[in-house]
This record gives structure tokens, sequence and C-alpha cells, in this order.
């Protein structure tokens, strides 16, 4: 990292090995009250917790091989499910809802990475990789066009807001909020 009027941050960190084992992750989000790591295990459908105090543990399996995991304001878990080609949120008493399904009657590719906004937006990207085997589930591509929305009140019908990448992948706002980097 680089500082204003820094040429160089020198790295006196060591790194940690949280765990081994698993297939491939991805996601990961601090939880900075609970001071817990969350991420997923896409291929072996688990989402997995990590506290200094607990270590790894499970948080949820199967998870419909999860992907992109954020926080929205509520801090309320918002999941990009593989498996299912949707955006989930998990309420406080633990149920989960889908936020986004489709676009224009169509299911979703499969939501990848998803960021929240101050303002309560939630964004996320929608790439095919979830219809891949090893990634998700194998079966054909609904949409003809991947696409980065914005959840609407209509879980059916999320906002298009591009549709010309290919693999549209990680997101994250600018410190201001006015550009979104995909």
């Amino acid at each position: 990292m680089v500082r204003r009027g820094q040429s160089r941050q020198d790295v006196s960190d060591r790194f940690e090995r949280l765990g081994t084992g698993f297939l491939f992750t991805e996601g990961p989000v601090w939880h900075p009250t609970g001071k817990f790591l969350l991420f997923s295990d896409m291929p072996g459908d688990h989402m997995r917790r990590w506290s200094a105090t607990d270590g790894v543990a499970t948080f949820r399996k199967p998870c419909n091989m999860s992907n992109g995991l954020t926080w929205d304001r509520q801090g309320r878990l918002v999941a990009c499910e593989h498996a299912s080609s949707q955006v989930t949120l998990t309420r406080p008493d633990g149920t989960i809802v889908p936020i986004a399904t489709h676009h224009r009657g169509k299911q979703l590719n499969s939501p990848n990475d998803v960021v929240c906004r101050s303002d309560g937006g939630i964004y996320f990207s929608d790439p095919p990789y979830g219809r891949a085997k090893f990634y998700g589930v194998e079966r054909p591509q609904e949409l003809g066009f991947q696409g980065v929305y914005r959840v609407g009140p209509d879980p059916r019908s999320p906002e298009l807001l591009v549709d010309d990448f290919d693999r549209p992948n990680g997101l994250c706002f600018s410190l201001d909020e006015r550009r979104l980097y995909i």
C-alpha cells in the first residue's frame, strides 16, 4: 500500500494460514463487529466462518455454491449464488431471501461479485462461470449477454447497467462512490 506522500510502504506484517483443504475459495468478507471472516469454497458448496477464537467452522452447507459476499447497510449478508443463479439476502433470523433472480423473464447467468453503496444500492456482476461443472451447475445460458446490475425492488427485474463485457467479475466503488469499477 502506498500512502500519500510516500513512495512505497514497507511490508512488515507476516502472513498466516487460516486453514487448508479447500477446493477454491472466494468472496472473503470481514464482519467488523462480530470480528469474523466469511468465505466461500464454491466447488465444495460450503460457506465457512473464521475467527481468532474458533478457527475455521461451517457457516452454511450447502450454500448454492456461493461466490461473492458482502454486508449490506443493515448488516445482512448478501451472497451471489452460482448454483441457483441468484443474489440472496440473509436476514438476522437466518431466512434467505432472493433479491435478484431473472432479467426480462430469463434466469441470470451466475451472479459473481457484489458490492453495496452507502445509499443502500446493491450492485452485482453476472458472468457465466457458475454454469460450468466445477464452479457451479452445468446448464445452458438463458441470457445472450453478461452484465452488471443494480438490485431493484422486484427480484425478477434488476436494473441492467451495462451488457458489453466479456465475463465481468470483481466490483468496487471509488471512495466518493461516483464510479463503479468492474
